[in-house]
C-alpha cells in the first residue's frame, strides 16, 4: 500500500512538472509550424493532453479518499482504544468494587468472630477466676473446719476434764472437803458444763440459720425486759473487779416488735465476748433510738480490737488470742442473728477505752416516748 502510494504521489507530481511544457512545446510548434500540423495532429495532442488530466484527477482523488479512509482508520483505532480502556476501566473499578464489599463483609464477619472470641474468653477467664476463688474459699473452709475440730477438741476437752476430775474428788471418801471447798468445787464443775453448753448451742444454732431461712417469729415485747434478761444472763461471768452497767435511753414502756430470741443471742454472745476479754474496769449495755433503728451497744474496758481486725473478728473459727477460751463462732453467730433481724453489727472503731458494738435493728415501735435521742 505504501509502494502503491508512493507511485501515485511520484505520477502527480510528475503531471503537474509536464503539462505546462507539453503546452508550451505543443504552442511553440502551433506557431512555429502552422503549416506543417493539419487539424488531425492538433486533436490528437488535445486528447493526450485531456486523457493525462484527467488521469491526474482520478488519482488527487484516490488519494484523498485513501487519507480519509486512514483518518477513519486512524478515528476507529481511537475509538476502539477508548472503548477498550474504558471497559477495561469499568470492569477494573467493579472488580475493585466487588472487592471492596467483599472484604467488607469478610472484615466484618472476622471483626464478629473476634468479638465472640473475645466474650468466649472473658468468660472463660471469669469462670476460671470464679473457680480460682471457690478453690481458695474450699482450701480456707477446710483449713477452717480442721482448725474447728482442733480448737473443738481441745474446748470441749478442758471442761471435760474439770468436770470429771472434780467429780472424782467429790467421791472421794477419803478426803474430807470443807464447805467452802465443795461449794468451789461445785462452781467449777458448774462452769464447765456452761462451757460445753455454750459450744454445743453455737454449734446447734449456726447450722439452724444456715439452714432455716424462714423469717423469724416476732411478738411485741417491752424493751427493759430485753434488757434485764441480757443482763442477768451474764452477771455470773462477769468478773469481781469489773462493774456491769446498764444505760436504757428511751422510755421505760417502750415495747417493740421484734423477735426477742434473736435479739438475746445477739446480746448475749457480745457481752459473754465482752466478759472473756475485761479483766476490771466496766462493761456497759445500753439502748437508744437512733431514727427509726434500734441502737444496742456493749462497751468493754478490755484491750480492744485492732481496727485492721474489726472484719477478721466475724469469720467463722477465728480468735484473736488462743489462749482464751472459745470457739470462734460467737460474733460470727451474733452477726447472723442480726441480719436475720434486718439489722446489722459492727465494731465501733470510734471508741477507745476498749471495745464497743453496735447492733441496729428496726425499730418497729408500738409505743414510744423518747427519753433521750443522741
Amino acid at each position: 500500500m505504501k509502494y502503491y502510494l508512493f507511485i501515485l504521489f511520484m505520477m502527480l507530481v510528475a503531471a503537474a512538472g509536464a503539462a505546462p511544457s507539453v503546452d508550451t512545446e505543443a504552442g511553440e510548434k502551433s506557431l512555429s509550424c502552422p503549416s506543417s500540423m493539419g487539424s488531425d495532429g492538433l486533436q490528437d495532442s488535445l486528447t493526450a493532453n485531456c486523457s493525462t488530466l484527467t488521469e491526474t484527477q482520478e488519482d488527487s482523488t484516490v488519494l484523498k479518499q485513501l487519507e480519509l479512509l486512514k483518518e477513519e482508520n486512524r478515528l476507529m483505532q481511537q475509538r476502539s482504544r477508548f472503548t477498550s480502556g474504558g471497559l477495561v476501566m469499568i470492569f477494573g473499578i467493579v472488580a475493585m468494587l466487588v472487592f471492596i464489599v467483599l472484604n467488607s463483609r469478610w472484615g466484618h464477619r472476622l471483626e464478629v468472630k473476634n468479638m465472640q472470641l473475645r466474650r468466649e474468653k472473658n468468660v472463660v477467664v471469669a469462670q476460671n477466676k470464679q473457680l480460682a476463688e471457690a478453690r481458695d474459699h474450699a482450701e480456707a473452709a477446710l483449713q477452717a473446719k480442721t482448725a474447728f475440730l482442733r480448737s473443738v477438741t481441745h474446748e470441749v476437752r478442758t471442761p471435760l476434764n474439770a468436770i470429771s476430775g472434780f467429780s472424782q474428788v467429790l467421791n472421794m471418801s477419803d478426803i474430807e472437803l470443807s464447805d467452802e471447798e465443795r461449794c468451789d468445787i461445785g462452781k467449777h464443775i458448774q462452769t464447765g458444763t456452761q462451757l460445753l453448753t455454750d459450744i454445743l448451742d453455737d454449734m446447734i444454732l449456726i447450722s439452724d440459720m444456715e439452714s432455716n431461712f424462714d423469717q423469724p417469729a416476732t411478738e411485741n415485747c417491752p424493751l427493759l425486759n430485753i434488757m434485764t434478761e441480757a443482763e442477768m444472763n451474764i452477771q455470773s461471768r462477769i468478773a469481781p473487779e469489773v462493774e456491769m452497767k446498764t444505760e436504757i435511753l428511751v422510755s421505760d414502756g417502750l415495747i417493740v416488735n421484734t423477735s426477742p430470741k434473736l435479739v438475746n443471742i445477739v446480746l448475749s454472745r457480745l457481752l459473754n465476748n465482752a466478759a472473756k476479754f475485761t479483766a476490771e474496769g466496766s462493761i456497759t449495755l445500753s439502748v437508744r433510738l437512733v431514727g427509726d433503728m434500734l441502737n444496742f451497744a456493749v462497751a468493754d474496758t478490755g484491750p480492744g480490737i485492732p481496727v485492721e481486725k474489726k472484719e477478721y473478728i466475724f469469720e467463722r473459727f477465728t480468735k484473736l488470742d488462743s489462749f482464751i477460751q472459745g470457739t470462734g463462732l460467737g460474733l460470727p453467730l451474733a452477726r447472723m442473728a442480726a441480719e436475720r433481724l434486718g439489722g446489722s453489727l459492727n465494731l465501733n472503731t470510734d471508741y477507745r477505752k476498749g471495745a464497743k458494738f453496735d447492733l441496729l435493728i428496726p425499730a418497729n415501735l408500738q409505743s414510744v416516748t423518747t427519753v433521750q435521742n443522741a
